[in-house]
């Protein structure tokens, strides 16, 4: 797999998922969509749209599959190849960048959770629990082992097995209707599993951290999260003004240090929560399944255009070794010119195709459009006849084949039966994306080996 083919799939890949998100956050607003529960649900699903796309859509293949004859072009050659092969072409570099910013997210991850175990073990352990922390475990059925810190300035939740809940030393300040507030918050994510999700949105936002479209879909979940936990609070403790008071109060602290779990209050989103707490939204049952019945509608339909437009590759085939010759000479119709690096592709019943930049020159091969394998004569299939027929194609600079000529033919009992001027006639059909040099279409020549075989 060539950084050309990884770098195009990803940028159609990127395409599709921005196109899915922005309609999807787009039908939301149309529609009206707010209620909480319904959006986490919603942006959920649309993340994970996203994530498995790739696997629901079809890899196009440039260039046909063939019939019968499997065509494989082994080589191609232009004249003014003036130097090496280019270590570093642009495609290259960008993978080493989207590369690197991974390793940076990666590495800034596992800072994140180092950071979370080295508060928890300089945190003081609440022991024995005061009477609002009681009551909350309570409320919500679940416990937690709750500590104070004077190293963080929000509440922070984390862990799966044992966890924990860190409070600043703001906590012991609040009075009893607020600390009770807060300590059921932390202990909702805690009965809904939260962290190892927020976990793996983090994870998800290290692979994609270059597409913003995954950012805002992931902040959308977020703050419908924080919604869906408000809500319940305010059900639970009925202390609707005390949270809200006890929010307000965390927001006037500084900013909070960004960590892998989920914070009582992220500064951007406080808004918007305050407004759902003070005005709850309602949508009658019908119009929220029509709502929600037209959004996938659009979203199908959307999905369906990027796929279509913006397509994945198939990939076509590594070389199996690589053999590079060196004539003197010639073009188009009188041999090889400068220089003519060989491939040699593994057949796999595909028609093939290598592509390579040649160094300062900036020359990149013709691309397969359409590349119909040489169909079988009757009589070559009565006699058996299988083998090889190698040919050089020339290809114009409008990607169309203006000459072929067979170099070898190499099949069993020395009978053609038609198979060479199969390979001709068809092999005329074939059309190109034209060979550039330094963006300027230019002919080439093509090497081509036809595999016949009723295996």
């Amino acid at each position: 797999m060539s950084p050309s083919w990884m770098l195009g799939n990803l940028v159609a890949y990127s395409v599709q998922v921005a196109v899915l998100v922005v309609v999807g956050g787009l039908a939301a607003a149309v529609l009206h969509l707010k209620q909480p529960r319904v959006m986490l649900a919603y942006w959920q699903a649309l993340l994970a749209a996203c994530l498995l796309l790739p696997l629901f859509q079809p890899w196009q293949q440039e260039g046909l599959a063939p019939a019968q004859g499997s065509a494989t072009i082994l080589g191609t050659a232009a004249s003014a190849i003036d130097s090496r092969l280019d270590l570093f072409p642009l495609h290259a570099c960008v993978l080493l960048v989207l590369v690197a910013g991974l390793g940076v997210g990666l590495l800034r991850l596992v800072l994140g959770l180092r950071r979370l175990d080295h508060y928890r073990r300089a945190a003081v352990r609440v022991d024995p629990l005061p009477g609002t922390l009681s009551e909350a475990q309570a409320l919500v059925s679940v416990a937690a082992t709750f500590y104070i810190s004077d190293r963080i300035e929000s509440p922070v939740t984390f862990g799966w097995l044992r966890p924990a809940v860190i409070f600043p030393r703001r906590f012991e300040r609040m009075d009893e209707s607020q600390q009770r507030a807060i300590a059921c918050h932390e202990l909702l994510h805690v009965a809904r599993r939260d962290w190892p999700v927020n976990f793996l949105e983090e994870v998800i936002l290290v692979f994609f951290w270059f597409h913003p479209a995954i950012r805002w879909a992931i902040r959308n979940i977020r703050l419908a999260r924080e919604q869906v936990v408000d809500g319940e609070v305010v059900a639970l403790a009925g202390a609707r003004k005390s949270y809200l008071h006890a929010l307000l109060e965390i927001a006037a602290a500084p900013r909070a240090i960004t960590l892998p779990a989920p914070l009582l209050l992220v500064e951007s989103q406080l808004t918007r929560r305050v407004a759902s707490m003070v005005k709850e939204v309602r949508m009658s049952k019908p119009r929220l399944i029509a709502s929600l019945a037209i959004a996938f509608a659009v979203l199908v339909g959307a999905g369906s255009w990027a796929v279509k437009t913006f397509w994945l590759r198939a990939p076509l085939g590594s070389p199996t070794h690589m053999i590079g010759y060196i004539y003197s000479s010639g073009g188009p119709g009188g041999g090889f010119p400068s220089t003519f690096m060989y491939y040699m592709a593994e057949g796999d019943g595909r028609a093939g195709f290598s592509l390579r930049d040649f160094g300062r020159a900036q020359i990149k091969g013709p691309v397969p459009i359409s590349m119909p394998g040489p169909p079988y004569t009757s009589q070559a299939k009565k006699d058996k006849v299988e083998g090889a027929v190698f040919a050089l194609v020339d290809v114009d600079a409008d990607g169309n084949v203006a000459a072929v000529r067979l170099t070898a033919v190499s099949l069993s009992r020395n009978l053609t039966d038609g198979l060479d001027q199969s390979v001709i006639d068809t092999v005329r059909t074939w059309k190109f994306r034209p060979a550039t040099k330094k963006g300027k279409p230019l002919p080439v020549t093509v090497h081509v080996r036809v595999n016949f075989s009723l295996s």
